[in-house]
C-alpha cells in the first residue's frame, strides 16, 4: 500500500548572531525563558541521578545526592548545542541554539538571579559556582511547563507517545507547585505592559486571599495537586498570562469532549487519578521561608500572598497589625512571577506605591522614607493603604492600615483612620490627597462601562477575559487574535524600514547610497525573519490541520493559507539565511531573535523611571515599564517584491511575496476571531463569575 502520509512542514529559520535586548541592555525575557527551558529539557534531569557527576557531590565519606540536579559544567556543555525537535501531526519545528561558554556562564548567572535555579546544598547562595550542584526552582519548573504547553510538547512521558518530544520528568514531580503569574510584554521592546487596573489585580494576588502571617510554627504551605498543575492552562500570552487571585480550579468531575478527554487519557498513561493525595514541597522549611532569611528562594506557591509580620512594634510603642518589608515584597515578585530582573520587580513595587496601594512606615526601626526611590531591604517596612485594603479580598470587612497602641489604650480617628496616621505613614499622594481620594474609584468598573474594545485594549481586562476563556476551553481564540495583532505591527514596521531605505537611497548620491544600503538591508532581513517566524508560529499552532490549538475558521481560508505556506516558492521550503557572517547563536522557532553578547544582571538600585499618568478614564491606557507608549496604527500593508539582482535579494523576494500573501489572509482570520469573541465569548464573559467576582457584583 502506498504511503499516504503527508510530509510535515519544517521551518529552518534564519541564524542570528545576537539575542534581542531591551532599551536598558538586558536580554528579552522571552529569550531567557526559551533558552532556560531548552536547557532543562535537553539536560534530561532525573529524580535519581544516574552518576556522581550529574547528581551527587562527594564530601569525603559522604555522598549527597539531590533530585533533578546538574553541574555548571553540564549546563555549559548542554548549551553549546541546544536542539529540540517538536513534532505534531502537521508540522515539525526544530529549535536550536549554539551558545559559547562565556555567554553560557553569563546566562547561568541570569537564571540564578531570576530565581529559576538554586543550589540545594547551600540555599542562601545567590551565584552559581563550579562543583556546586544546581537545581530548578518551582518558578523554573513552571517556566518549563509553560514552554512545553505553548509549543505543543506532550505532558505525558516519552514512552507513552513514542516519536514525540515529551515534557521533562520534573514536570510530573513535587517540584511542580507554582501557579506562576506571567506578565504581558511588548514584542518590540520587551518591556512589561501594564494599566492601573491590571496593577490592582496584581496587588490583589500579591496580598493573597487572607493575611499570610509568617511564624516558625506554621505548617508547610499547601501546594496544588499534580492534577491541578497538569490541567492548568493559565499562561496569559499577550505575551502570555495567568492564574492569580482569580486562578482556575481543577476540573472536578465529568469529561469535556475533545481536549479534556485527551487530558484524561494522558493521566491514565501516567498512572495517577484526579484524587491525587496532598503533596509537600521539597522547598518547605521553617528557616528558608522566613521573610527575614537570606534564602535564595522562599516561595513555592503564589496564591498565599506575601509573608507578613503581625503586631510589629515600632518606636513610640506603635504596633502595626500587618506589615511587610520591601525585601519580602521583592522576594514574592521574583519567586512568584515571571519577572527575570531585579529592577523589574522594583519597578512593579514602585507601581504599588505610585497608585496608592501601599504606604511606607517612617518610624524606627523602619528605614522607609517618603521618597519615591524604593529598594529591597529587610528593614524598610510598608503597609497596605486604605485603598489597598479596599481592593484586596481579605475577609473581615473594612481594615485599618495601622493599629496604634499607647500602652493598653487604642486610639482611632474618625473615618476609620488611625490617630497618628500622618506621623506613622508617609503620604505618597503629594498635596492632592483629597483629589486622589476622589480618583480612588477610577479603576472600579461597572458592567455598563465594559465593551469588547475595553477588554481587548486594557491588560487587566484582557487578563480577566482570558481566565474566563480558560473556563470555556477556548483561550486560543484570544491568543491567536493577539498574535495576529503582533504580526500586523511587525509588518508595519517592516514596511516603514523598507520605505526608509528607499527614501535614503533616492536622496543620497550613488556613493553614499552604497554606504548606507548594506546596514539597511540587514535590518530588513532581520524584520523579514521575525515576520516569517511569527507567521509560521500562527500557522503551525492555530491554522494547520492537526495543530495543537486548531481554530474553528472557514475551511476556504484555511486552505488559502496552507497553499501559500506550502507553495513551491515559499521560503519555508528552503533555508533563508541572514546576510551576516556565520554565527554562534542559532534561533529557529521563536519569531523574534536577535541581539545580545552577554547577559548583564540589572541592579535593583537602578533609578525608577518616570511613569506618566494615563488619561483620567475608568480604564487607563496600557503602558510599558521603562518605555513611552508605543502605539502603532496598522494601515494596509502593501509590500511589493523588489527586483532580484543578487542571491540575497532573490531570497528576500520569496519571503516578501509570502508575507504579502499572508498579511490579508491573517487579517481575515483576525476578523473572524474578533467577531467570534464579540458575539459569543464576550456576552458570556459579562455574566461570568470571573468578571463579577473581580467587580464585586453579585
Amino acid at each position: 500500500m502506498a504511503d499516504t502520509t503527508k510530509p510535515r512542514l519544517t521551518l529552518p529559520e534564519a541564524v542570528s548572531r545576537k539575542l534581542d535586548k531591551r532599551p536598558d541592555g538586558s536580554i528579552f525575557t522571552r529569550d531567557i525563558k526559551t533558552i532556560y527551558s531548552l536547557m532543562i529539557i535537553c539536560l534530561n534531569l532525573q529524580e535519581k541521578p544516574k552518576s556522581k557527576s550529574s547528581g551527587s557531590i562527594s564530601l569525603g565519606f559522604l555522598n549527597k545526592q539531590y533530585p533533578f540536579s546538574f553541574s555548571v559544567h553540564e549546563a555549559i556543555t548542554t548549551m553549546a548545542n541546544l536542539s529540540l525537535n517538536i513534532e505534531s501531526s502537521a508540522t515539525s519545528t526544530t529549535v536550536s541554539y549554539s551558545i559559547k561558554p562565556d555567554l553560557a556562564v553569563s546566562l547561568l548567572r541570569t537564571f540564578m538571579s531570576a530565581k529559576l535555579i538554586h543550589t540545594p546544598a547551600d540555599r542562601t547562595r545567590s551565584v552559581p559556582k563550579d562543583k556546586v550542584l544546581l537545581q530548578p526552582t518551582p518558578k523554573g519548573v513552571a517556566i518549563v511547563q509553560t514552554y512545553c504547553k505553548v509549543n505543543g510538547i506532550k505532558l505525558s512521558s516519552a514512552t507513552a507517545n513514542p516519536g514525540f518530544t515529551a515534557c521533562p520528568s520534573i514536570i510530573r514531580s513535587d517540584f511542580n507547585t507554582m501557579d506562576l503569574f506571567l506578565f504581558e510584554r511588548s514584542s518590540i521592546t520587551g518591556n512589561i505592559i501594564y494599566s492601573e487596573y491590571f496593577v490592582h489585580l496584581l496587588f490583589t494576588r500579591f496580598l493573597g486571599q487572607t493575611p499570610n502571617v509568617w511564624s516558625p510554627t506554621n505548617p508547610p504551605d499547601e501546594i496544588p495537586t499534580l492534577d491541578h498543575r497538569l490541567q492548568m492552562d493559565d499562561e496569559f500570552d499577550f505575551s502570555n498570562f495567568t492564574n492569580h487571585q482569580f486562578t482556575l480550579t481543577a476540573i472536578q468531575n465529568g469529561v469535556i469532549p475533545g481536549r479534556d478527554q485527551q487530558l484524561v487519557d494522558d493521566k491514565k498513561k501516567l498512572g495517577f487519578s484526579k484524587k491525587t493525595a496532598k503533596r509537600e514541597s521539597p522547598f518547605s522549611h521553617s528557616f528558608f521561608t522566613n521573610p527575614d532569611s537570606d534564602s535564595h528562594v522562599q516561595y513555592y506557591v503564589s496564591d498565599k500572598g506575601v509573608r507578613l509580620h503581625q503586631n510589629y512594634k515600632f518606636e513610640g510603642n506603635v504596633t502595626v497589625k500587618y506589615c511587610f518589608s520591601s525585601k519580602s515584597a521583592w522576594q514574592w515578585l521574583m519567586d512568584c512571577t515571571d519577572i527575570m530582573y531585579m529592577s523589574d520587580a522594583t519597578n512593579i513595587f514602585y507601581l504599588f506605591y505610585k497608585y496608592g496601594l501601599i504606604e511606607p512606615i517612617i518610624l524606627p526601626p523602619s528605614t522607609s522614607t517618603s521618597k519615591k526611590f524604593l529598594t529591597p531591604s529587610k528593614t524598610a517596612f510598608y503597609v497596605p493603604s486604605r485603598r489597598g485594603y479596599d481592593i484586596c479580598h481579605w475577609s473581615g470587612g473594612n481594615q485599618t492600615p495601622l493599629t496604634v497602641a499607647f500602652g493598653d489604650e487604642i486610639v482611632t480617628e474618625t473615618h476609620g483612620m488611625t490617630l497618628s496616621n500622618e506621623a506613622v505613614i508617609a503620604d505618597n499622594q503629594s498635596s492632592s490627597s483629597s483629589e486622589e481620594g476622589s480618583k480612588s474609584d477610577s479603576c472600579r468598573l461597572d458592567l455598563s462601562q465594559i465593551t469588547i474594545k475595553t477588554v481587548l485594549s486594557d491588560p487587566g481586562m484582557r487578563y480577566l477575559f482570558r481566565l474566563h476563556l480558560e473556563h470555556e476551553y477556548c483561550a486560543e481564540n484570544l491568543d491567536v487574535y493577539m498574535e495576529i495583532r503582533q504580526f500586523s505591527k511587525k509588518m508595519t514596521i517592516l514596511r516603514s524600514v523598507m520605505d526608509m531605505q528607499q527614501t535614503t537611497s533616492e536622496a543620497n548620491s550613488s556613493k553614499d547610497a552604497a554606504r548606507v544600503k548594506q546596514p539597511s538591508q540587514k535590518v530588513i532581513v532581520r524584520f523579514i525573519n521575525e515576520c516569517l517566524g511569527l507567521a509560521y508560529r500562527v500557522y503551525s499552532s492555530y491554522i494547520a490541520i492537526g495543530a495543537t490549538y486548531q481554530l474553528n475558521i472557514d475551511h476556504r481560508l484555511r486552505e488559502k493559507i496552507t497553499d501559500a505556506v506550502l507553495h513551491a516558492t515559499s521560503p519555508f521550503k528552503a533555508r533563508f539565511d541572514d546576510v551576516t557572517r556565520p554565527i554562534s547563536v542559532a534561533l529557529p522557532q521563536s519569531p523574534e531573535k536577535a541581539h545580545c553578547k552577554e547577559s548583564p544582571i540589572t541592579s535593583p538600585l537602578d533609578p525608577i523611571p518616570t511613569l506618566s499618568n494615563g488619561p483620567a478614564t475608568s480604564v487607563k491606557s496600557p503602558r510599558m515599564i521603562n518605555n513611552k507608549n508605543l502605539v502603532i496604527e496598522i494601515p494596509t500593508v502593501d509590500i511589493k517584491p523588489q527586483t532580484a539582482s543578487t542571491p540575497t535579494k532573490a531570497e528576500m523576494n520569496k519571503s516578501l511575496t509570502l508575507l504579502h500573501k499572508l498579511y490579508p489572509l491573517f487579517d481575515e482570520v483576525g476578523s473572524q476571531i474578533s467577531k467570534m469573541l464579540e458575539n459569543d465569548s464576550f456576552p458570556k464573559f459579562l455574566r461570568s463569575e470571573t468578571l463579577r467576582g473581580a467587580l464585586g457584583v453579585s
